[in-house]
């Protein structure tokens, strides 16, 4: 049997900064923070900023810090190397998860001596991450195939959706079976 959960969060406080503004964009423009991907980058020398919108916190999805070829770069393109070197720190994810992960905001100063030993002393590097916001408080809600699942909140409250799945972890038992179905254990 498989089973649909659902994540959501319930909140009226989202628009308590919004005293005059249009309610409806806000919370269009709060969602889409939430459920989109962003991407960060920055160059040697500068900082980079991560940044998550009210009751929710970053979740980062990939890091790396490496040679770069177009962003940062201020060399003539026929002095830059043309054939690619190996210049990707292996603690590029570590590292910025250790720095911003579950934080609302963080910021990390790009540098080789952030990132270990640098593998290709002389060149420009940058790094660049992908993270999602992901909110802090939050209800789960499941039904099993041929159920009906009901989500409801209080008038004064937004329903927010943040992710749906349907199926069942590989790992877990099988939790939508009902007695009859499940083969008791031999003895």
């Amino acid at each position: 049997f498989q089973r649909l959960t659902v994540v959501f969060l319930l909140s009226n406080e989202l628009f308590v900064s919004c005293t005059s503004c249009n309610r409806a964009e806000y919370f269009l423009g709060y969602l889409t923070k939430l459920l989109q991907n962003h991407t960060a980058y920055a160059c040697d020398g500068e900082h980079l900023s991560l940044h998550c919108p009210r009751h929710s916190t970053i979740s980062i999805q990939s890091a790396f810090y490496g040679q770069d070829y177009n962003m940062c770069s201020t060399q003539d393109p026929e002095t830059r190397m043309t054939e690619p070197i190996n210049c990707v720190a292996p603690t590029s994810l570590q590292k910025v998860l250790d720095e911003c992960q579950n934080l609302r905001s963080c910021q990390l100063l790009v540098n080789s001596r952030v990132f270990g030993p640098d593998l290709c002393p002389g060149t420009t590097k940058f790094l660049l991450v992908s993270f999602k916001c992901k909110p802090t408080e939050y209800k789960t809600k499941s039904a099993c195939e041929n159920q009906e699942l009901k989500l409801h909140c209080q008038e004064s409250k937004f329903l927010i959706i943040y992710s749906a799945t349907y199926g069942r972890w590989a790992h877990e038992e099988n939790v939508c079976s009902t007695e009859v179905e499940r083969i008791p254990p031999f003895g």
